[in-house]
């Protein structure tokens, strides 16, 4: 495919049925007010299908996409609005859409010399544009789980008459999470009706949307998670796509540049999460698992092996990881766990639901006297002091007992018999 060939009369033909199932699924998603705010920035053809570097497409064309696509699930949160360039029609904005995404789709085959996936390029981008209901709602849950973040109190709201000392004495998070777990705001809504604070929902939504970069570079990760996958989008089983080569890894590469959240394209992550502070460093891998409802501080969630294997850590709902936390390895966490700063996991390392791990704490396998140690298996509701140690050497799993607690700077090893030991 040449490049005069990127956008032929042939293209213009598969992409009309298919911008028409498209537009009439995604009108109902977008109030009035959202058409209102909606810009979306065009680009020439001629600048989509010229070629930069060895092939790929051009960086800057990409940031423009991006921000496209993080306008259509957050309208007038990204462009400005720059008329000249904009497409105002919701069809033809879409339509813009469609094209950009297309052009740096098959560039990318193209970039790898692969003609041979480019019939289902058109296809591989209508359905990521037919998720977009789905895109959107995920970021909108990113942006509600950021009211966890105590900041969203800001001087502004308590310089018009809100206490301090009242606000200290309530559990917000409690009620953020169970509008989380009910997949409604309306709970959290009706807290603040009971404390007078109404009005309050709105300004904080508005304060997330225009100034917090967790949801944002969660939303650059679902697309770029998106071109990754095979499977047909829910309600649309006649889109076939396949996974794009090069562009996903573009656009994590991007994320960690403005953010410096380094998130692998191919991590699964669940939606309403609180990324905090992600500019100070978030990594994922690309067999990792993170659930929904988590926060998550600056930390790492890295492999130790090098085989292609289940590497990383799989993380649970409602996890809450400290900063400078390591998790490394096919660490698993379950549900409602609390983690430290600072803390080092690593190795085959299980600990269950609801666990308080403190800070400065080192929990891992270490290969010593055995090639392949045990794992280490905490129970539900363990407590783990600041600074302690718990290793195992031994082929034998160590077990800490449901609901055990360990006290601060212990050392705790396999006794042999697959019990801890404490060590003075």
């Amino acid at each position: 495919m040449s490049e005069t060939t990127i956008f032929d009369s042939l293209y213009e033909q598969r992409k009309k049925p298919l911008l028409a199932k498209t537009l009439e699924r995604l009108r109902p998603i977008y109030s009035k007010s959202d058409l209102n705010a909606l810009r979306i920035d065009s680009t020439s053809r001629e600048g989509l299908s010229q070629r930069s570097g060895r092939g790929f497409v051009n960086r800057d064309i990409l940031e423009t996409v991006l921000g496209n696509l993080l306008e259509c699930v957050a309208p007038g949160s990204h462009n400005a609005p720059q008329l000249e360039n904009q497409k105002r029609e919701f069809s033809e904005a879409i339509e813009e859409v469609a094209d950009q995404l297309y052009a740096m789709v098959v560039q990318s085959f193209l970039a790898v010399r692969d003609e041979s996936h480019l019939g289902a390029a058109l296809e591989t981008v209508f359905s990521l544009l037919w998720e977009l209901p789905r895109l959107k709602s995920r970021a909108l849950w990113n942006r509600f789980a950021s009211l966890k973040d105590p900041a969203v109190w800001d001087a502004y709201l308590l310089h018009n008459g809100i206490s301090r000392e009242k606000l200290a004495a309530l559990d917000f998070r409690s009620e953020i999470d169970n509008a989380i777990k009910e997949r409604s705001f309306d709970p959290y809504q009706d807290f603040l009706g009971t404390l007078n604070l109404g009005s309050v929902f709105e300004y904080q939504l508005q304060l997330v949307v225009s100034t917090y970069p967790g949801w944002r570079v969660l939303f650059y990760h679902d697309v770029a998670h998106a071109l990754t996958r095979v499977e047909a989008p829910n309600d649309n089983a006649d889109l076939h796509r396949v996974p794009v080569p090069l562009l996903p890894r573009a656009i994590s590469e991007l994320g960690g540049r403005y953010y410096q959240a380094d998130l692998h394209p191919e991590t699964q992550i669940g939606d309403a999460n609180l990324l905090e502070h992600p500019h100070r460093g978030v990594t994922t891998g690309q067999t990792g698992i993170i659930g929904s409802g988590c926060v998550i501080y600056p930390c790492t969630l890295g492999g130790l092996s090098v085989k292609v294997k289940q590497r990383h850590p799989v993380i649970g709902d409602f996890v809450e990881i400290g900063t400078d936390t390591s998790l490394l390895g096919p660490v698993q966490i379950a549900d409602y766990t609390t983690i430290g700063t600072n803390t080092e996991i690593y190795g085959f390392v299980e600990i269950d639901q609801r666990c308080r791990i403190g800070s400065s704490v080192v929990i891992g396998t270490i290969r010593g006297a055995s090639e392949h140690p045990g794992k280490i298996m905490i129970g539900d509701e363990v407590r783990i002091g600041d600074g302690t140690v718990i290793e195992n050497t031994s082929e034998m799993d160590l077990i800490i007992p449901t609901r055990a607690q360990i006290p601060a700077r212990s050392h705790v090893a396999n006794d042999g018999f697959g019990f801890p030991r404490y060590i003075t």
